[in-house]
């Protein structure tokens, strides 16, 4: 747990560095965990020095904070591809640890993806987790490598597996996961990854978007009916979402046609209360669009909307009629 700078509480990174103490914008950093390896490296290198110039433990920096200082310039170093200062911090850590050492064999697994040589990486990510099989950062590693690397998708997918079978309240993991299944065109697995996303972060509007329109890709009377769903929640917890308006305009206008015209599955799953639904958000959907086209050149789009609602409930008519 990162110890709180009392000095800085309630200042912002501004506000710190105008206070032009290096150790105190580097603890901001590290406890605000802010990634910005250019006011890192420029502060770290400095306080480095201060401290080998004036030997360690003199000039009130204690050995552990240090310690913290040189990972936090070693991070640095690696993002912005300085291996030299990298390859020196990293010679400075081994000499205050054991060879053993996690911490140092994580950073040493960092500098070797930086190198290039990613079965080096691999092989030190693989005795980590002979280790400690629930280490996070090995498994993370293990992953960003084969995820980078041509023709390994397989094998990155199955880390990342192996990943959320142990982490299953990453977010980042399920979202990734995501991506990952629609690069292959597995909107099942997509799906599947997207609910748990919204299972996690139910508020986010955004997400239940991106969920209703996956399933209706899939299309389909049911799949129409769980896309309309999570459209309205979307609306639901963000009014002004375009994106979302039109996406369930879309998606009723999919159901009502499917009903109305469909066959086969439609038929098999005909709901009259859906359909009426349907209409109810079919006609939301042609106010929100009125209001915000109102006296544009778009105004006439939004009368064939109504145009078309017309027509379909004409032939839904002629259906309940039929059935009946």
């Amino acid at each position: 747990m990162a110890i709180i700078d009392e000095a800085s509480v309630g200042m912002d990174l501004t506000g710190v560095i105008a206070s032009s103490d290096p150790r105190a914008i580097l603890r901001y950093l590290r406890i605000h965990k802010l990634r910005k390896p250019e006011l890192v490296l420029k502060y770290g290198v400095e306080v480095l020095n201060s401290v080998a110039q004036a030997k360690l433990g003199i000039n009130g920096v204690s050995d552990a904070e240090f310690l913290a200082v040189i990972e936090q310039t070693l991070l640095a170093a690696l993002d912005l591809s300085n291996k030299k200062l990298a390859e020196q911090c990293l010679v400075a850590l081994k000499s205050k640890y054991p060879p053993e050492s996690a911490r140092v064999r994580r950073l040493l697994g960092l500098c070797l993806e930086c190198d290039g040589d990613f079965d080096g990486a691999l092989s030190l990510y693989d005795q980590l987790l002979t280790t400690n099989p629930s280490s996070e950062f090995a498994r993370k590693r293990k992953y960003c490598i084969l995820r980078g690397q041509t023709g390994k998708e397989v094998a990155a997918r199955n880390a990342l597996n192996e990943y959320l079978e142990r982490f299953p309240g990453d977010v980042g993991a399920w979202k990734e996961m995501g991506r990952s299944c629609l690069d292959v065109g597995d909107y099942d697995g997509a799906i599947f990854c997207w609910e748990e996303l919204v299972l996690s972060q139910p508020l986010d509007s955004t997400l239940h978007c991106e969920l209703g329109e996956l399933y209706a890709t899939l299309g389909g009377v049911k799949n129409l009916l769980r896309a309309r769903k999570h459209l309205a929640q979307a609306l639901d917890l963000d009014p002004e979402y375009s994106r979302a308006l039109f996406s369930l305009f879309g998606v009723v206008s999919s159901h009502m046609e499917l009903v109305v015209i469909g066959k086969g599955e439609s038929k098999a799953h005909f709901e009259e209360h859906d359909f009426e639904v349907a209409k109810a958000l079919f006609k939301f959907c042609f106010r929100k669009v009125s209001n915000r086209w109102k006296g544009s050149k778009h105004s006439r789009t939004s009368k064939a909307m109504m145009k078309v609602l017309e027509d379909y409930e004409h032939l839904f008519k002629q259906i309940t009629d039929s059935i009946s």
